[in-house]
């Protein structure tokens, strides 16, 4: 029987525009690696000006060795912001739009979590940290990457905007329940922002990833607890975690 699936087209995001939060993270880095194989331009922001730098010369690997600093300069762009300020999130967006004339996709990827912590030890400072940079930083960003695609967009128009929220928001995560509060506000996020701009031709979704195993966020939620991590990887239908290394560059080792 003759096969009805399309071989996968190369440079599906040629001239398109992507900015990124959180870009300097693992989900950041592999998102940022797979959107420039495909032909975007990007956007990259982080609070951390190391983590852009690191950011940076892993793509110069992606771009290859033929690439020179003005080829990255023209498909590249780093900003170090606050994604909680609402100016520093005015300000990244305008200087996107100013660098490449339009905004085609945002990934509000930013979030910190916190070490495992039950319900009655939970600190309200950490469930303020945790709306601030999680929930916060995703409604400003959204908010402004939807007024530039509805105004700086032209034919065909639209966009899309994704929200990085986990499985802890789609059910209960005994010992992060202020992480948990945060992923779940996230989708109350999209859906409602879908439908208002849905008209507009701008789409709003979340992801949901598990634990990413060499993350910085998940050492910190489960304290490196190899038992904790066990658990987790017997509750992956593939047995494994999210790792990010040997993803960079597209290897098909990668989970």
């Amino acid at each position: 029987m003759e096969s009805r699936i399309a071989p996968v087209p190369a440079q599906r995001l040629f001239g398109k525009t992507v900015l990124i939060t959180g870009a300097g993270g693992p989900i950041g880095l592999e998102t940022t690696a797979r959107m420039l194989q495909e032909g975007a331009n990007l956007s990259l922001v982080d609070i951390s000006a190391e983590a852009l730098d690191r950011a940076a010369a892993k793509l110069s690997e992606v771009l290859g060795q033929g690439a020179d600093d003005d080829a990255q300069s023209r498909r590249i762009l780093s900003i170090r912001a606050d994604r909680t300020e609402e100016a520093e999130v005015q300000d990244y967006t305008d200087r996107t739009i100013q660098k490449f004339g339009r905004l085609d996709c945002a990934f509000l990827n930013a979030g910190v979590s916190y070490g495992s912590t039950s319900s009655f030890d939970t600190q309200v400072e950490d469930y303020e940290r945790l709306m601030r940079v999680n929930v916060r930083s995703a409604f400003l960003g959204l908010k402004h990457a939807a007024c530039a695609m509805r105004d700086a967009n032209r034919s065909p128009g639209g966009g899309s905007i994704v929200l990085t929220s986990s499985v802890a928001g789609l059910r209960g995560t005994p010992g992060l329940i202020a992480y948990s509060a945060a992923k779940f506000a996230l989708r109350g996020l999209a859906l409602t922002a879908a439908a208002e701009l849905g008209p507009l031709g701008i789409r709003v979704n979340t992801v949901h990833p598990s634990g990413v195993g060499d993350s910085v966020m998940f050492r910190e939620a489960w304290r490196d607890d190899a038992g904790k991590m066990e658990e987790m990887r017997r509750a992956t239908p593939l047995g494994r975690s999210c790792f990010s290394r040997a993803m960079m560059l597209g290897s098909s080792q990668a989970g």
